[in-house]
Order: structure tokens, then C-alpha cells, then sequence
């Protein structure tokens, strides 16, 4: 009898192990299945890395581009600015220059036009050389004589020089840049 309850008990011991046993295998299986889930998420992670290292090298090489591009067009424009200082003080010394020309000019046509101006050699030499036609020559207007009523006349001489043709800029727009550029070496060809 006593091997009888030894034997009851040794029963449910294994009968207890037995169903621990059939959970942990339950448990292992799903482990399992979740370590391959788990396998699949970090190969997905590492191949994401990769792409993502492959687009910030790919990062730094088009912003060094477009920074050496940048630093060009920042050259560029620098020595577009230099041009252009250097035009504006040509043009402000000709403009300087023109205003000296002008005043000069305004100062002769008033002493021209006061009545003590004829009695200089210079105005009696011109009213010598007009007392053959009758006709008195303005020596700042080449190209017209004025009569003895005072009206101005045209009059088409071989020597007059040809006016001079303004000086054009020629401003290009090329396709290659969204910038102007201002040729400076065609200048003098227009």
C-alpha cells in the first residue's frame, strides 16, 4: 500500500511535469517566432542605416557643389561690382569733366554775347572772315551760320565731323547662367 501512494504520488509529479513541460514547449515555439520577427525588423533597421548613410554622403557631396558654386558665383559677383565701382567713377570723373567743359563753354557764350566782346582781335577777325557773304559764323555751332537778321541757317559742310556714336553697354543674357553679365571687352565694338 505504501508503494501504492509512493506510486500516486511519483504520478502526478510526472504528470505535473509533464504539462510545465508542454507549456515551456508552447512558450519556446513562440519565442521562436518572435526571435524571426525580430531577425526580420533589425535586417530591415541595418538596411535602412545603409540608405540612410548613402543619402547624407550624398547630402555632403551636393552641398560641397553647390557650395563651391555658390562661391564661384560669389566670386562672380564681386568682380561684377569691382566693373561696376570702376565704371561709376570713370563715369563720374567724365561727368566731372563735362561739367568743367560746360561751364567753360556757358562762361564764353556769355562773354560772346556781351557787346565789349567785339572789340577783341578774335571777334574782329571772325567779322572779317563773315564780310564776305554777309553771313557771321557761330564758332560753337559749326554747322549753322547766322545771317545778318539773326535767324540760324543749315547749312551741309563736307568738313564737319560725324557725331560721335554714344557708348552702348552690351548686357548679355546667357542660358548657361541666371546672373547678367556685363561684357566689357565688347565695348569698344558696338
Amino acid at each position: 500500500m505504501i508503494s501504492a501512494i509512493v506510486d500516486g504520488v511519483l504520478l502526478l509529479a510526472l504528470l505535473a511535469t509533464t504539462l510545465r513541460m508542454l507549456t515551456m514547449h508552447r512558450e519556446l515555439k513562440r519565442l521562436g517566432s518572435y526571435h524571426a520577427d525580430y531577425q526580420r525588423i533589425f535586417d530591415q533597421t541595418a538596411l535602412a542605416l545603409d540608405g540612410i548613410e548613402v543619402s547624407i554622403e550624398e547630402f555632403n557631396v551636393k552641398g560641397t557643389q553647390v557650395l563651391n558654386a555658390l562661391g564661384s558665383r560669389m566670386n562672380d559677383a564681386r568682380d561684377l561690382i569691382a566693373e561696376i565701382d570702376g565704371l561709376t567713377r570713370e563715369a563720374k570723373r567724365q561727368q566731372s569733366v563735362l561739367k568743367a567743359e560746360l561751364k567753360e563753354l556757358s562762361r564764353l557764350t556769355a562773354r560772346e554775347a556781351s557787346p565789349a566782346s567785339f572789340d577783341t582781335p578774335q571777334a574782329a577777325r571772325e567779322a572779317e572772315a563773315a564780310q564776305g557773304d554777309g553771313k557771321r559764323r557761330n564758332r560753337f555751332l559749326k554747322t549753322e551760320t547766322i545771317a545778318e537778321t539773326g535767324v540760324p541757317e543749315t547749312e551741309t559742310s563736307a568738313a564737319a565731323p560725324a557725331p560721335k556714336a554714344p557708348r552702348v553697354h552690351r548686357i548679355e543674357e546667357g542660358a548657361a547662367s541666371p546672373f547678367r553679365s556685363i561684357s566689357l571687352s565688347q565695348k569698344d565694338d558696338l
